[in-house]
């Protein structure tokens, strides 16, 4: 899934309830605050990704301001390093969880196996704190991309099941980010999953869990191994080198390299809620910031790799993205 709905944008922002900050956490993460007017509109993976992590560091809580107590910053990458020495999916579920109970009561995770199935539930004690569903969403994403990653092959699911009473206004959403069925009106919210999954070894190296952890929660995403999406084909044959200037081909060059015609390119990346012009503007925003935030390079020199043949040009397109300039932008995360 490499864009995010408005809807998950705003309900991230719960728990901040300053305005002022809730504009800032947007520009510091690359979202124009005026998107939040536009409900049809969608982010990048990357710039959700970025927004959820700025919350909980804004609020040095992992649940993001959802739940009763706290889940301080620190408590993913902890547990991340307690299961480090599980050998199977099996080990770690129960030893993951008995970590969080330590942490919170509010929030909770199970893991049952019947009849075949393992459940990995989240219950939540306080669900007005949570009245968009987002946290219990979000819990539910990580607790499927997670293991899925550490297994080294996506965890197929049978159903998941939400303690909506019906489908919400997302539930479109819902589909793409749960493969599989959906039921609604239950008293907790799962994943559902063949149990053969929980005696699979895990292949993860302790250092590729620690570069996960220390990434998250931008590595949970996506599902390892199922996003090859046209959209992701494209980003990665245009991305290149990191250290050279983008350079976008025409779009005719393009399709003959994806093996398509220019109006089937067109057609399926319609169908997948993007287009040609989004991505290379996605890409040049996700380099732009890597540079002008990580790298400390002049906005010039960054206009020139981002594929701009003028600074004035790249920014405006910069303030169009972020509702600011490139040097207001890093002035902000100086």
């Amino acid at each position: 899934m490499a864009t995010i709905s408005m809807h998950h944008v705003r309900a991230a922002l719960h728990g901040v309830t300053d305005p002022t900050e809730r504009r800032r956490l947007l520009v510091r993460s690359g979202i124009n605050p005026g998107l939040l007017r536009h409900p049809a509109r969608r982010v990048h993976t990357e710039q959700a990704a970025r927004l959820f992590r700025n919350v909980q560091l804004a609020l040095d809580d992992e649940f993001m301001g959802m739940s009763a107590a706290r889940c301080r910053v620190g408590a993913f990458r902890t547990m991340c390093e307690l299961v480090c020495r599980c050998r199977t999916l099996g080990e770690l579920l129960p030893k993951a969880f008995s970590f969080y109970r330590l942490l919170a009561e509010d929030v909770s995770f199970h893991l049952a196996v019947e009849g075949g199935l393992a459940r990995v539930a989240v219950r939540h004690r306080s669900p007005e704190r949570d009245p968009d569903h987002f946290l219990r969403e979000f819990l539910l994403v990580i607790w499927h991309r997670f293991p899925s990653w550490y297994l080294g092959e996506p965890i197929r699911l049978r159903e998941t099941r939400f303690s909506y009473p019906e489908p919400p206004a997302h539930d479109a959403e819902l589909a793409v980010m749960f493969p599989g069925g959906r039921t609604f009106g239950w008293g907790e919210d799962a994943l559902v999953f063949e149990a053969e999954y929980l005696a699979r070894l895990l292949v993860r190296k302790p250092e590729e869990l620690e570069r996960f952890a220390a990434n998250a929660p931008a590595d949970v995403m996506t599902i390892p191994g199922v996003d090859d999406s046209l959209e992701r084909r494209l980003m990665r044959l245009l991305a290149g080198r990191e250290e050279e200037p983008l350079s976008f081909p025409p779009v005719r060059e393009v399709a003959a390299r994806l093996g398509l015609s220019v109006p089937t390119l067109y057609r399926r990346l319609r169908q997948q809620g993007t287009s040609y012009q989004k991505i290379k503007d996605d890409l040049r925003r996700e380099r732009a910031i890597h540079h002008l935030v990580k790298d400390g390079l002049p906005v010039e020199r960054v206009s020139e790799l981002v594929g701009f043949t003028e600074a004035r040009s790249f920014t405006r397109a910069f303030r169009q993205w972020t509702g600011m300039s490139p040097r207001e932008y890093r002035r902000q995360l100086g």
